[in-house]
């Protein structure tokens, strides 16, 4: 579960439980504040009818205003007990029900079936009443006697129904508004974390000088982004002591390698040693001519990283394209390849005039090496494209897999090694194209042929910010 998802799960019941507590509190008391008020009318009716008699012997005696004791006997169910718990009187409702006595401290609910055609006492549907009962003990002259006496309160059930339906249906929408509330307060909680999450990707070993925005409140944020800076400030320091050991290393390789290509070749050169020497001599001097390949592109790869800073010109891409096939004409003859040519006449863009050269340099070098030994063919396309230089550069050699397609771009990879290394490939020739590409803000892909082999796709925008 998404951390967003659990503090709007937290968010939404700490406030469901206080919203369930407080309604709970509140209902209490809204229901027990009708009961009460009930309770005491009860209490000060009891009293009332009870001052309505007069006592003797045991016996109550009405007095001489009877219409007050009977407009209250219709509306208050009412027995009276003497000491002998003999009914010594009882009002009109009583013939309609009989409620259970029950000496208990404060009132209590019963509830009883009376037909509407009886009396109306607002019934339910099934014809149930509620009455609320209440027992006094209430001295009349020298005696005391039991009031029990109850008042039908269905209109009151009603109520507390409905406050306790309005009360359930009020928490249901406050848990909807609490869900969105705690998600929308969830993601402001963790937009700033969102926001460091999206700049850490977008640092990479390319983008290592990029740094976090550190926000004014020196909170936990604050310390997360000092520990991130802090870790691509180790991260960049050792990839750049990586960069300058290859760069150092390389450049230190040049002569020895120089010695040892000048010793070779004046070797070969003489007439006077055994054949199988001549035929190991060459063998090694090949082998040293891949060793100074090698050397040459990883000193030119390290430069690529270490100084991704260029001097852009405007470069016409057709001339500079034009200039490197014709170089390359006489090999793609002796290659037997056929070239086919397709360029438009100016397509000229923002960018490092030598950079560029290389990388179609690199490129056309590939597709000869990796060319079919029979009918191989070479096509080279460059149109502008809405505000792009699109070029493609085809050839006729193995189609590479998908799997496989993205991996060439790596360092030292080489899909047919055999053959990769009697053309005497070093496996960098694409991964400078491609950082190239990059440093030109371009993209690059390798995509099938219309038929088969294999065609490198590369776009480069006209005009780049550097």
């Amino acid at each position: 579960m998404k951390i967003r998802n659990r503090i709007t799960l937290w968010i939404t019941a700490a406030g469901l439980l206080a919203g369930l507590l407080f309604s709970i509190a509140i209902s209490f008391e809204l229901i027990e504040q009708p009961y009460e008020l009930l309770d005491g009318e009860l209490d000060s009716q009891a009293h009332t009818l009870l001052a309505g008699f007069s006592s003797h012997k045991g016996h109550l005696v009405p007095q001489a205003d009877r219409t007050m004791l009977a407009s209250l006997g219709k509306l208050y169910w009412l027995k009276i007990f003497n000491k002998q718990h003999q009914i010594v009187f009882a009002s009109s409702l009583t013939q309609f029900a009989n409620l259970p006595l029950k000496k208990e401290y404060g009132g209590y609910n019963i509830s009883a079936t009376i037909p509407r055609q009886a009396v109306s006492l607002e019934q339910d549907d099934r014809n149930e009443v509620t009455f609320r009962v209440r027992v006094f003990s209430i001295p009349l002259g020298e005696e005391e006697y039991l009031v029990q006496i109850a008042r039908p309160m269905e209109k009151l059930q009603e109520e507390i129904y409905d406050l306790v339906i309005s009360i359930a249906i009020g928490l249901l929408l406050y848990t909807i508004a609490l869900v969105l509330f705690g998600y929308f307060a969830a993601g402001r909680i963790l937009k700033p974390i969102a926001d460091i999450n999206v700049l850490a990707r977008e640092i990479s070993e390319k983008t290592l000088d990029k740094r976090i925005p550190q926000g004014k409140n020196k909170d936990e944020l604050y310390t997360l982004s000092s520990s991130l800076n802090q870790m691509f400030d180790r991260l960049q320091y050792s990839f750049r002591l990586q960069k300058e050991f290859i760069a150092n290393a390389s450049h230190e390789l040049k002569t020895p390698i120089a010695m040892l290509r000048l010793f070779f070749g004046e070797a070969l050169q003489r007439n006077d040693l055994p054949d199988d020497l001549t035929g190991r001599l060459a063998s090694q001097s090949a082998n040293v001519l891949r060793m100074d390949r090698l050397v040459k592109n990883l000193l030119e790869l390290s430069t690529l990283e270490l100084k991704e800073t260029f001097a852009p010109a405007q470069v016409d891409l057709t001339r500079t394209l034009t200039t490197i096939l014709h170089e390359f004409k006489e090999i793609i003859q002796a290659a037997g390849i056929q070239l086919d040519v397709t360029l438009e006449d100016v397509v000229s863009l923002y960018g490092d005039g030598e950079k560029l050269r290389r990388m179609f340099i690199n490129l056309i070098d590939n597709a000869i090496k990796y060319n079919r030994d029979e009918n191989g063919q070479i096509r080279v396309s460059l149109k502008k494209e809405d505000k792009v230089a699109e070029i493609r550069m085809y050839n006729t050699g193995a189609t590479i897999p998908k799997a496989e397609q993205n991996r060439i771009f790596d360092q030292f990879y080489r899909l047919e090694k055999s053959r990769a290394s009697t053309s005497g490939g070093s496996g960098l020739g694409l991964t400078i194209v491609k950082r190239i590409v990059e440093l030109h803000q371009g993209q690059i892909a390798v995509e099938h042929g219309h038929d088969s082999g294999t065609e490198i796709h590369i776009m480069l925008p006209l005009q780049s910010s550097y």
